[in-house]
């Protein structure tokens, strides 16, 4: 009984049509109106926001290296004249 009731459905299943759906001016009037969306606006705020703080985060990474470099010139004098007196 199930296996006539699914051959009468697959039989007008491959008789059935597709309707015809033609969304092309839809798209093309909602890509040619252009605009911006909220969260476009949204990722470029964020954008600019992660720019800044890369640039902000380099620049103490130069200062770190800068000041590490002179107190470690500093740290070898002090330590040379420590061996030197120890000899």
């Amino acid at each position: 009984m199930k296996t006539v009731k699914m051959n009468n459905l697959f039989a007008v299943a491959r008789r059935d049509t597709a309707p015809v759906v033609d969304v092309a001016d839809s798209v093309l009037a909602l890509l040619a109106e252009r605009r911006p969306s909220v969260s476009v606006a949204l990722n470029r705020s964020l954008f600019w926001m992660s720019m800044a703080s890369s640039a902000i985060a380099a620049c103490i990474v130069l200062a770190a290296f800068v000041t590490k470099q002179q107190n470690s010139d500093a740290v070898n004098e002090i330590l040379n004249m420590v061996a030197w007196v120890a000899q």
